[in-house]
């Protein structure tokens, strides 16, 4: 070798001199990866720490409003009573807003009597001072109905494949001889004075429709075909907008009620609302009537199946679909 010149590097020391480069750039890209994970757990945290600063942000809101509208209704009165016409809107603020976590229907029904008396059941122009809140109550009904569609779009969602699709869910099959055989989550029932009394149970058609006259028999089917209502309305009150029912449930295989089964007799009024005034049955079915309209000598009742196990906000505030997997229960 030439006086001068430097040694070529060796073999060894070039793979060292790679394996500092690889151990440099693997440490640099860890450090990166960490600042990464640890910013997006950041963001995530940050996120749902937003979300629960939200929702209770949104409790307190509601605490803090139902105690305002609740206090002068329930506080300590003094020697001057509440204004009928307060009274009637702090109630209406109040079905509004808290009609899925309370029992409504005595305050509501306080409301109008004493609107009744402070100002009669007409007003100068013919129109019915109860109008206001039985138009809140109908909006509450239908909102409620809703709200229990969804549930049952997601339990057809979740439901395991091979059962019947979610039109044999809404709509009787054709034929229900069999007591299995499902019945609607809704039926529609119009009656009015006019029709002829019929001898037999009247059942719904394809459409969950059924029409009849005040006290025809009406047997509606639950959604699993294993409860059939057995429903009878007579003596519509035109002027009060009211109908006397009796509502009993019984096993779709005995065909027919046994004496010893359960018999629901109650007047049917506007303040009736499917998820305060509902009936479960004890395989965990539950069923709703309420009225829909109320005109023309013709009366629109509302019967509502609610999905399986269905556990309404006001018994459990939870998500029922969640409550029955933590206990193994398949949908």
């Amino acid at each position: 070798m030439a006086e001068g010149a430097t040694a070529p590097p060796s073999k060894g020391s070039r793979i060292l001199e790679v394996l500092e480069v690889l151990a440099k750039l693997v440490g640099a890209s860890a450090v990166l990866v960490v600042a990464l994970f640890a910013n997006s757990l950041q963001s995530r945290l940050t996120g749902v720490s937003i979300q629960s600063q939200r929702e209770q942000a949104e409790s307190q809101l509601r605490a803090g409003m139902f105690n305002s509208l609740i206090s002068p209704l329930g506080g300590s009165q003094s020697d001057k009573p509440m204004p009928a016409d307060r009274e009637m809107l702090l109630t209406e603020l109040l079905a509004l807003n808290f009609n899925e976590n309370f029992e409504m229907k005595p305050l509501m029904e306080d409301a109008l009597k004493r609107i009744v008396v402070d100002q009669g059941k007409k007003t100068k122009d013919g129109k019915d001072t109860r109008e206001p809140l039985w138009t809140i109550a109908r909006r509450i009904s239908e909102r409620q109905k809703a709200s229990i569609g969804r549930e049952w779009s997601a339990s057809e969602a979740n439901k395991p494949s091979g059962l019947p699709p979610l039109a044999s869910v809404f709509r009787p099959w054709k034929s229900d001889a069999d007591s299995g055989t499902p019945g609607c989550a809704f039926y529609s029932l119009n009656l009015d004075e006019t029709t002829e009394l019929k001898g037999e149970p009247v059942t719904a058609n394809v459409d969950c429709q059924l029409a009849g006259t005040f006290g025809d028999i009406i047997d509606m089917k639950s959604p699993d075909g294993i409860y059939t209502l057995r429903m009878v309305a007579v003596h519509p009150n035109w002027e009060d907008q009211t109908v006397t029912v009796s509502a009993q449930p019984f096993l779709s295989m005995q065909k027919t009620p046994k004496p010893t089964d359960t018999q629901y007799k109650f007047e049917l009024t506007w303040l009736d609302l499917p998820l305060t005034d509902n009936t479960v049955l004890s395989d965990g079915n539950r069923f709703a009537i309420y009225l829909r309209t109320f005109y023309n000598q013709t009366v629109s009742i509302n019967v509502m199946w609610f999905p399986k196990g269905y556990f309404t906000p006001r018994e459990r505030p939870l998500n029922y679909s969640e409550v029955q997997e933590l206990w193994g229960r398949k949908q």
